[in-house]
């Protein structure tokens, strides 16, 4: 009928690499995290080394799916989050979000990946207010209304994506409460 030997080691080769593209996405998610929470803590330096692993696995990522195109989905979470955390990152310390191009990543992973950094930008923003540092506060939250009427002008059509722009926009407007308690309900110690 067929070659059962044959097909067997095939079959295995393609489960293999998927699991490999399952576990590297999470490799990138986790090094996400390392780079998110240094930056948020603005210690720069750790966040920009947790980065740097950060890049090397997204490249391996990439080249993953640029030869088995089939495990795209598998790993699409991961490159998300490269893209989250190097924007905030780039954000938090120069103050610019690095381009498609730059990260090279397709539209909608980059897209995603900005929409995740609102969430992170508004955690960065409560940081500041316990710092009782309103201004930072502020120019994230200005941050934040940009990148929401930004992604709003994209007209997005995909659910999970129009889902994502409306989370930005939410986030706006949790930091614009957190400010207004911050300034208006204030407690001088």
């Amino acid at each position: 009928m067929f070659d059962v030997k044959k097909l067997y080691e095939e079959l295995r080769r393609y489960e293999n690499i998927r699991d490999e593209v399952v576990q590297t996405s999470i490799k990138a998610a986790r090094l996400s995290k390392a780079v998110v929470y240094s930056a948020i803590r603005r210690d720069f330096k750790s966040a920009e080394e947790a980065l740097a692993r950060l890049e090397q696995t997204s490249r391996e990522l990439k080249k993953l799916i640029s030869e088995w195109p089939m495990f795209y989905n598998n790993a699409v979470v991961g490159l998300q989050e490269y893209v989250e955390a190097a924007a905030l990152l780039h954000l938090l310390r120069d103050g610019k979000i690095p381009s498609r191009e730059e990260l090279g990543v397709d539209v909608y992973v980059y897209l995603m990946g900005l929409a995740d950094v609102a969430g992170e930008l508004g955690r960065a923003a409560t940081e500041g207010l316990l710092r009782r540092d309103v201004d930072i506060a502020k120019r994230l939250k200005e941050v934040v209304e940009r990148l929401y009427l930004d992604l709003l002008a994209l007209e997005p059509r995909d659910f999970e994506l129009r889902k994502k722009v409306d989370y930005v926009g939410s986030q706006a407007n949790w930091i614009s409460e957190k400010l207004f308690y911050a300034t208006t309900c204030r407690q001088e110690y």
